[in-house]
């Protein structure tokens, strides 16, 4: 019998990006900073986003690449048009070690220059950045080239912050907010949430090192709460609702508590024993990626039935714990 552990692995799994695909993505992180920095174009780089972060869901489909640009470019990048011109430079040191590479062809951001290599299955974000003057800081200043300006950003202390809570759970966390950002995949109603609200929902909820199904039932009944106030970012500097609609707070509340509800349910019925009714409340509420549960056979369901409860997933078990009673009360009285 698979035990819900089990199946958490098997999940994780299923979640893990493509290794060709990951050691493809640092490699020619490694190839583009090499060129950039024998050029004397950059400083120094590194990778932000949900891939630097490690909490990215397959397929890889875009790498985000800070280039901090050489001090000695400062003073002419801050001039009017600067923006542009750090991604030209960039652009002119890529194509030179990569010809057949392609810029800005799906989509032109504003903060960075994309890049599409022919032997690559996903893309290259570029983002030019300055360093700030005080050499102590974390702080950046990324490119944008729409406004013609250079914008704070604190997405060294983002990485550092998620680093450090992933140390203190044994490793387990980035691994936990993958599963979480596939929960809200496979719901509609929270699939337009950003995948940074759910690391921020991970980070209040998870503080030390717990099970998976233990990190996801208390981010849930966390996140459930939490929607309807301001969420901050882990680093806690950018509110991550302060663009949702009251309307939009209670449907998020209403389908997160809900959901927690289910994983509640699932945590006691996995603390019984019944491990197949509990895997089967987790496939029903993450989806496809988790496993399924062994079907129970009628005779099974019959004996469960007699005296225990049925579960959120409409199965019979012999535990009293389930969302409903196996026999319901009358609805009457006699005399």
């Amino acid at each position: 019998m698979l035990s819900t552990k089990s199946a958490f692995s098997r999940f994780d799994e299923n979640l893990n990006l493509d290794i060709k695909e990951r050691l493809s993505a640092q490699n020619r992180h490694v190839k583009i900073t090499d060129r950039l920095t024998a050029l004397g174009l950059a400083a120094s780089t590194f990778l932000q986003g949900s891939f630097a972060r490690k909490t990215m869901l397959k397929p890889l489909k875009d790498v985000d690449m800070v280039i901090v640009m050489h001090t000695d470019l400062q003073a002419d990048l801050r001039r009017p048009g600067g923006p542009a011109h750090a991604m030209s430079l960039i652009q002119e040191a890529v194509s030179e070690l990569f010809p057949t590479a392609e810029f800005d062809v799906d989509d032109k951001p504003a903060h960075a220059l994309q890049v599409t290599f022919t032997d690559l299955g996903f893309t290259f974000d570029l983002v030019p950045a300055l360093a700030d003057p005080d050499p102590d800081s974390e702080i950046v200043h990324i490119a944008d080239r729409e406004n013609d300006t250079w914008e704070w950003s604190n997405t060294r202390t983002l990485n550092r912050v998620i680093s450090a809570r992933n140390q203190a759970t044994g490793g387990r966390f980035v691994h936990q907010v993958r599963m979480l950002k596939s929960y809200k995949k496979d719901h509609p109603v929270l699939d337009d949430t950003c995948g940074l609200l759910w690391e921020a929902f991970a980070h209040d909820a998870v503080t030390a090192q717990v099970e998976d199904a233990r990190a996801l039932a208390d981010t849930l009944a966390y996140a459930a709460q939490a929607v309807l106030g301001p969420v901050y970012d882990p680093t806690g500097i950018d509110d991550l609702t302060v663009d949702w609609t009251g309307i939009e707070r209670s449907s998020y509340a209403a389908v997160l508590s809900t959901a927690a509800r289910r994983a509640a349910e699932a945590r006691r019925l996995e603390q019984d024993g019944d491990h197949p009714a509990a895997i089967e409340i987790w496939h029903a509420l993450i989806g496809d990626p988790f496993p399924q549960a062994e079907a129970q056979s009628a005779a099974d369901a019959l004996r469960a039935l007699a005296a225990g409860s049925i579960t959120s997933a409409g199965r019979a078990v012999s535990s009293r714990r389930a969302q409903q009673p196996a026999r319901p009360a009358r609805s009457w009285r006699t005399r």
